[in-house]
C-alpha cells in the first residue's frame, strides 16, 4: 500500500505540491496524469525516499520492496544488458535470488532475447528502456514506482510490454503508481486516474475506472465502449491546465 496524506513540497519558495491525498492499495495501479512540470516525477521521489517532503507523509504499509523505474533507462555503459538487469538485484543483496528461468522469462516477454550480451550503446533507447523495466521487475517489488516506463517503445512492443506489467500486477499484486502523459495508456492499466492541476499540483480529479473486465487486460481495456467516455472525462480535466 501506499499512503499519501497531505504532501506538500517547495523549491525555492516555490510550491510543487500543494497537499496531496491518496491511496494506492495493494494489487492496484493508480496512474498519474497531469501537465509538463506539475510534480509529477518529484512526488515518485519522494515516496521513493529520494526527496523528503516539507509538510504531511508517505506511507508504505507493512514490510515491502521497493522497485523505481526512472523516466530514463540510466543503464551502466561498461555492463551488458543482462548485466544491467540484474543490477537491482545485487543492490538488494537479494537472498532470494532470481532463477534463470524467470529471467529467460522475463528477457522473452520484453522481447530481448539474443540482446543479453550487448552493450546499452549496442541497443536502441526502447531495448535499454525495456532492460530497465526487466531490472525493475527483477526484485518481485511490492511497491511499484514506474515514471513513463513506455515512452520510448513502439506502439506494438508497448502494448506486449503492458501484457507483461498487467500479468505482475495479477500475480504478484503490488501497489503500482504509475506516472504518464498517455490518457490511453493510463486507462488501459490503472484503477483508478489521478489527474493533477499545474503546479503548485492538487489533486484535480480522482476518477474511478471499470471497464466491466473480468481481469487486468490493456488490450481487452482498449475495445471496451466505456474506454472513449472515460478519455473524453480525463481530456476534459486537462484541456485546459497550463503546460
Amino acid at each position: 500500500m501506499i499512503a499519501v496524506n497531505d504532501l506538500c513540497k517547495n523549491f525555492d519558495n516555490e510550491s510543487v505540491l500543494a497537499g496531496l491525498n491518496f491511496v494506492v492499495p495493494d494489487g492496484a495501479v493508480v496512474a498519474m496524469v497531469g501537465p509538463s512540470g506539475a510534480g509529477k516525477t518529484t512526488l515518485l521521489n519522494i515516496v521513493a525516499g529520494i526527496l523528503v517532503c516539507d509538510k504531511g507523509n508517505v506511507r508504505l504499509g507493512g514490510e515491502f520492496e521497493l522497485g523505481y523505474m526512472l523516466q530514463e533507462p540510466a543503464l551502466l555503459p561498461w555492463r551488458t544488458i543482462s548485466e544491467n538487469a540484474r543490477l537491482g538485484l545485487e543492490l538488494t543483496d537479494d537472498s532470494k535470488g532470481v532463477s534463470t528461468k524467470f529471467m529467460e522469462k522475463l528477457f522473452q516477454e520484453f522481447e530481448l532475447n539474443g540482446a543479453q550480451r550487448k552493450y546499452p550503446a549496442q541497443c536502441s533507447i526502447g531495448m535499454q528502456q525495456r532492460t530497465a523495466l526487466i531490472r525493475t521487475l527483477a526484485i518481485e517489488p511490492t511497491v511499484l514506482l514506474l515514471d513513463e516506463p513506455f515512452s520510448s517503445l513502439d506502439y506494438d512492443i508497448k502494448l506486449r510490454a503492458q501484457i507483461t506489467l498487467a500479468s505482475y500486477v495479477e500475480q504478484n499484486r503490488p501497489a503500482v503508481l504509475l506516472v504518464t502523459h498517455d490518457i490511453e495508456d493510463a486507462i488501459a492499466l490503472a484503477d483508478t486516474v489521478i489527474v493533477l492541476s499545474a503546479k503548485p499540483a492538487t489533486v484535480k480529479a480522482e476518477i474511478r475506472i471499470n471497464l466491466g473486465l473480468t481481469k487486468r487486460d490493456p488490450i481487452a481495456a482498449r475495445t471496451s465502449p466505456k474506454f472513449r467516455e472515460y478519455f473524453e472525462e480525463i481530456w476534459q480535466h486537462l484541456k485546459y491546465l497550463p503546460s
